[in-house]
Parts: structure tokens; sequence; C-alpha cells
């Protein structure tokens, strides 16, 4: 309660006569947040939650029917002081009763009203469904009994030997996943593959069934019930669900976090087992369904069960953890606060907090939860799409309706019609339309700077490769990198195959030359023959005496010696004709710019501007190119392989191509000339270069790209 809340309300004469009383199924039970003591109201029959503070509920307690609610508010301001619920929070308490059909009234069309609230709910719920295309819930069966019977089978596990083991299994599928990590990380390619979807979904789904009835054993655990057990509709895929909402009326805080983890923890334990059978297993079906086994079950948890910013375990969790029930809810009361209050001026809102601290905090979640929900719900959109793209653009239109022009709808409504800014209506209504205009203003006329980005590589117009003229190993590194000279020796190679061949014929010469001169006495008619051999010698073993000379790899000429990888080359075997490193001249510098399609409209039309062009790592470092020149037609190979994802760039390349410079889509190479400069320039060194475009607002940059997305994804 907000030690600031006014004591009257204007709404107070519609509720002040009447006689109101609580449900029979409504039963209630303590609980504890943050050292303070908390009444849970739970509907049996709706099987919905509600929280009270003890003065709160004081006065709901005396909802008998027989006195009127103005009475009871007497009596509680009586007990209670300043403490008491002001008139206001009094109406808001019971308009939140009467929404979840827990009270009855003396009003004789109660009934009529009843079926009206019904009514609504229902509505509420088709809506939610409706617009929540993404995320439906599908009840199919009541598990209570299920659970019930074989609980004593699970109990062992729900101890601390239960947790020993978990500990002891986890840890050693935790290792085999450590040890084979590459072959893990290698394997994640097929993992999105036609053929596999029907192994990854059926992992997906039985992991998922594991997960919620390690939900439901726990509520069963701790003596509470689970009534309703079916299917959610996630993204167009049926996974099962498990209503564990029980868990909420539990005492003890430690008990609704262990439920709202149970799911992960026994997800987690079926990650481990599927390690063991995955690293056990050969290639074939009972090795690729452990492999997709052990991927969902982990890689779902950490994105999106633990991930409080989705109503999924996290945010229970994080909500115990906090004390703070209703988190999502309390979130946007307290921005709805903070607007009425702060910006129109009111002077009856209600804080959902009691200390400025929480007040930050609770804004803060639902900042971050909308704007998360955003992200996640487009991100969907665009996934969707790219396979069926009927359903993508229902679910977009849906989603536009649902998260964009129903609340925009609903706000419109509440400017008019809220009772808690009657007197400050037409400040609230000024204000707001003249945020509205002004956002309008400042993203759709005010011109704001707008650029094109895009990775490239810094190389020198005057370089030569030093290609290896011989085989052999590397047997010492004589000039890693810097200056050189022409003809100094870079690195020296060597091979014993050389040698033993080299001795070889020196050998055979010899024979050859003794043979001749025997033959000169006895038979000189074969000396044509041996003089014939002995030329054919000596060519050859000149030849190798060449190969051997070219074992000490020298400069080609004048200039700086490149070689990056050179000094992890030491005891490998270098084939003849292998790039070692490039020797450039460093006058002429040119920084080779790879402009996607969709940028590359943006620039067309404008006309290449003015650019710069910035290095990771050097912050100080930026360059001004002097001349800039598209190179006509799009491209497909990338000027290195350091801009590819297999050099780890950020370009996509066609995994097909083993070099890793053909590009998985067409682009736009752009030339820049970099003029001298005074820092140190490498040859090889990739960048960003942003060219400048005309200013223009906001909303066309964005209309542009959102365009440029549809055409690129969807060719529409």
């Amino acid at each position: 309660m907000n030690n600031e809340r006014p004591l009257f309300s204007e709404s107070w004469h519609r509720v002040a006569q009447q006689k109101i009383r609580l449900r029979p199924s409504v039963k209630v039970r303590k609980q504890f947040f943050r050292g303070e003591q908390w009444h849970v109201a739970h509907d049996a029959y709706g099987d919905q939650f509600f929280r009270f503070r003890p003065e709160a509920w004081d006065f709901i307690s005396r909802l008998d029917g027989t006195r009127t609610v103005e009475e009871i508010w007497k009596g509680c301001l009586e007990r209670n002081k300043d403490r008491a619920p002001g008139q206001g929070e009094a109406v808001q308490m019971l308009a939140q009763l009467y929404n979840g059909n827990l009270i009855i009234s003396d009003v004789p069309a109660d009934v009529g009203q009843l079926f009206d609230r019904y009514k609504k709910r229902k509505s509420r719920e088709w809506k939610s469904r409706i617009f929540g295309i993404f995320f439906l819930r599908i009840p199919l069966w009541d598990p209570d009994n299920f659970l019930n019977r074989t609980i004593n089978w699970v109990k062992p596990l729900l101890t601390v030997w239960g947790a020993l083991l978990w500990l002891i299994v986890f840890g050693a599928g935790l290792s085999v996943v450590i040890a084979n990590w590459e072959q893990l990380f290698s394997a994640r390619q097929g993992i999105l593959d036609p053929a596999n979807l029907p192994l990854l979904y059926v992992a997906f789904a039985f992991a998922k069934l594991i997960h919620e009835f390690g939900h439901g054993y726990a509520v069963k655990r701790f003596k509470g019930e689970v009534h309703r057990m079916g299917i959610t509709i996630l993204v167009f895929t049926p996974i099962p669900f498990v209503d564990a909402t029980a868990a909420w009326a539990f005492r003890e805080r430690w008990k609704r976090v262990w439920v709202g983890c149970s799911g992960m923890i026994v997800e987690l334990f079926l990650a481990a087992i599927a390690a063991f059978v995955w690293a056990a297993t050969g290639p074939g079906l009972v090795n690729s369904l452990a492999y997709n086994t052990m991927v969902v079950a982990s890689v779902s948890t950490i994105l999106f069960n633990i991930n409080p910013l989705l109503r999924f375990d996290g945010y229970y969790i994080l909500s115990d953890l906090t004390d703070t029930p209703n988190l999502q809810p309390r979130g946007s009361r307290q921005l709805l606060h903070g607007l009425e209050k702060y910006i129109y001026g009111g002077r009856f809102s209600q804080s959902p907090s009691s200390t400025a601290g929480e007040a930050v905090w609770l804004g803060s979640f639902g900042v971050l939860a909308y704007c998360y929900r955003l992200f996640i719900t487009f991100t969907i959109i665009i996934f969707v799409a790219d396979k069926y793209l009927g359903l993508g653009l229902l679910a977009g239109i849906l989603t536009v309706i649902g998260m964009f022009i129903i609340p925009f709808v609903k706000g419109i409504k509440y400017l008019f019609t809220e009772p808690r800014i009657e007197r400050v209506r037409t400040r609230a209504l000024s204000i707001t339309a003249g945020f509205i205009a002004l956002v309008f203003f400042l993203l759709g006329v005010v011109p704001a700077p707008s650029h094109v980005r895009a990775p490239g590589v810094l190389k020198a117009e005057d370089s030569s490769f030093v290609t290896s003229r011989a085989g052999g190993f590397v047997e010492e590194v004589i000039q890693p990198s810097g200056r050189v000279e022409s003809g100094e020796a870079l690195l020296r190679l060597a091979s014993p195959d050389l040698d033993l061949e080299i001795r070889a014929l020196e050998a055979e010469l010899e024979h050859i030359e003794v043979v001749e001169r025997q033959a000169m006495r006895v038979e000189p008619s074969g000396l044509a023959v041996l003089r014939q051999r002995r030329l054919v010698t000596e060519l050859r073993l000149a030849e190798l005496y060449e190969q051997r000379d070219n074992l000490v790899v020298r400069a080609s000429r004048d200039g700086e010696w490149v070689a990056p990888e050179l000094r992890e080359m030491t005891g490998r075997w270098i084939w003849r004709g292998s790039v070692l490193g490039e020797i450039v001249s460093g006058d002429h510098w040119e920084f080779l710019a790879v402009v996607s399609q969709d940028s590359a409209g943006a620039l067309f039309d404008h006309g290449v501007g003015d650019a710069s062009i910035r290095f990771p790592g050097s912050r100080g470092l930026e360059l001004n190119p002097d001349r800039l020149m598209v190179i006509p037609g799009r491209q497909d190979q990338l000027p290195s392989p350091a801009l590819g994802w297999a050099g780890g760039g950020p370009i996509e390349v066609d995994q097909r191509d083993e070099s890793g410079m053909r590009a998985a889509e067409p682009f736009f190479l752009v030339m820049a000339r970099v003029p001298e400069s005074e820092h140190r320039l490498w040859h090889g060194r990739t960048g960003v270069v942003r060219f400048q475009l005309p200013s223009e607002p906001l909303l066309k940059q964005w209309g542009r790209s959102f365009r440029q997305l549809l055409q690129r994804r969807f060719q529409i």
C-alpha cells in the first residue's frame, strides 16, 4: 500500500450501500513476502488466486452479506487508522473480486450479472487465444488421480538422495559433453535438416513431457493438486503442459521455487542421460535421437524456461526469489501509475509498490518484459513466415492488432472514461495528443543521420604472394614478419626424401662415370649410351640441387613481409606451390568493402559520398578514403576468407565451398582508396566502412528497411 493514498473516492457511491459476501468456494491461506504477512485467496471452482495485505483482508473477510460496504469500511478505519484501505482501494479490490467471480451481492440481478461476467471472461480467453496465436493452451486431461497413484514411485527421487544422484549424473554428463565438444559442435549443422526434423520434434515433445511431469510430481510432493494437463500450441507446434498453479498457495517460498525449478531439473537430468547414449553409440537412429534430446533438453531450458522476461519457469522463480508476486501485471500497473501521477498530475492513482526501490524495479521489469515480448514475437513471425508465408502473414496481422491496435483503442477509452483522471482529463488529453504529435514530428519530419555500414579488408595495391618452390617440413621461421629486402631468407624447410634422392643420384652418377671409363678401354661402342644416361642423371641432379636451394624461402622483393599464420607452421609439411604470405610495398592502400544487396539500394540511390573506415581494437584509428568506386555487377567471391563465417567474419558463406570465399548471397564490391596515414597499416586487416548518406526521417529509413526485408526474405 502506498502511504500517500487518498482516503476518499468519487466512485464510492456505487458500492457503499451494497451488501456483499464471499463465495463459499474461496479458501484463504497466509503467506509471508519480504517478512510481511499476506493473505492468498484461492477460488477452488475457478482456480484463481488473489493476494491481499492483512489490513485489506480485514476488510474483505467481513463481507458476510449482512452489512453494507460502507459500514464494514468505517469499522476497518476505526481499527486500523492510517493502515486501513482507502475508498479507492476498496473499490479496486471489490472490482477485482467481482471480475474473478469471488463475491455475491444483494442485488436481485446477481444471476444475470454472473452470467455476463462469465461471458466476458470467456470472451477475454478467446481473444487471448486468437491474438496470442503462438501460445495457445488446450486442456485435455485431469492428471490428479494418476499422479496420486504414481507419486510413491518417484518420491525417492524427490529427497536428498535424489538430489545427490542428480548431481552425479549431471556432472558426469557435462564431462562427456566437454570431452566430445568438437564432435558435438560439428554435428550441429545437420540439426535443422529436413530429414532430422521429425526426430527433433519427437525429442522436443518427449523432453517437455518429462519437464511437465516434473512440475506435477513436485506439486504432489507438497500435497498440492494438479487438475489440468494438455497441449500448448507453441509456434504451431503442440507440446505438453501441466497446470502447476496450486504451488502459488504454498506458504513456504522454497516450496514454490522448488516447483518452478523441478521441470528444468528433470530436463537437465534427461539431457545428461542422452549425452551418455550419444557418446556410447555410433551413427544411427539411436545416436541421432539421443543427440536431438540432449540439445533440446538443454538449449530450450536455457533460452526459454529460465528466462524471467517470458512467463515461463524463470518468471515465477524470480517472483518468488524477490518476493514480488504478480510481477508482470504489477510492472504494468507501476508504469501506469507513473503516467497518471507524475505526467497527468492525478491524485487518485495507487502505486503497487511500497518503496521507491520497488517502484524502480517494477517499472524497469515492465519495460524490459514488453520490449522482449515484441522482439521474440517479431523473431517468431519471421521464422514462421520463412516456412509458411500465409501463416506468418496471418500471425503478423493478429499480432499487430493484439499488441498495438487494441491497446491503442483501450488507451483512448481510458483517457475519456477513467474515473482516476476525472479532474485532470483535459490535461491528460492535451499531454497525450502533444506527445503523439511530437513523436510523429520527430520520427516522420525531422531529418536524422543516415549511413550504411559494410565489412571489408585492407589491402596494399602493390603486393606479391610468396609461395613455396619446394615441398618440405618447416624447420625454422627466420623472419616471421616485418620489413624485408629482396633475397632475404624468410624460412627454412627440410626434406629428408629430397636429401636421400640427391645422394642416390650422386652415387648413380659416380657409378656411370666408372663404367664409362671402363668402356673406353674395353668397348668404345657403348660410350654413346652411357653418355646419354650420364646427361639425364646430371640434369635430374641439377634440378634436385635447385629444389634443395629453394628449401630456403627468400623474399622476392623489398617490402613488408606479412604472414600471420607462419608461426603455427613449424613442423608442418608444406606442399610445393603453397602460399606462405605476402610482401607489400605499403605505398598505396585500398579497402575492399562488401556491401549487401539491401544496403546497396540506398547507396546507389543517393550515390557514394563521404566514408570513414574503422578497425576493431584500434579506437583512435579512423581512415577517410579520398576515392570511392563501385565495382560494376554483383559479386559472389569475397576479397578475403577472413570476411566469411569460416574465417570468423560477419558474412555467411556457401557451406559447399571449402575455401570459404564464396558468399551465400551475392553482394556489391566497393573499392575505397586509402591515402597515406601516420598510423601503421596492416595488409589483410578486416574493418568496417561507414558510408554517409543524406539525412532523412527515421520513419522513412525504417520503412525502407522493412520493404527490403520483405523483398529479400519473401520476394514481395
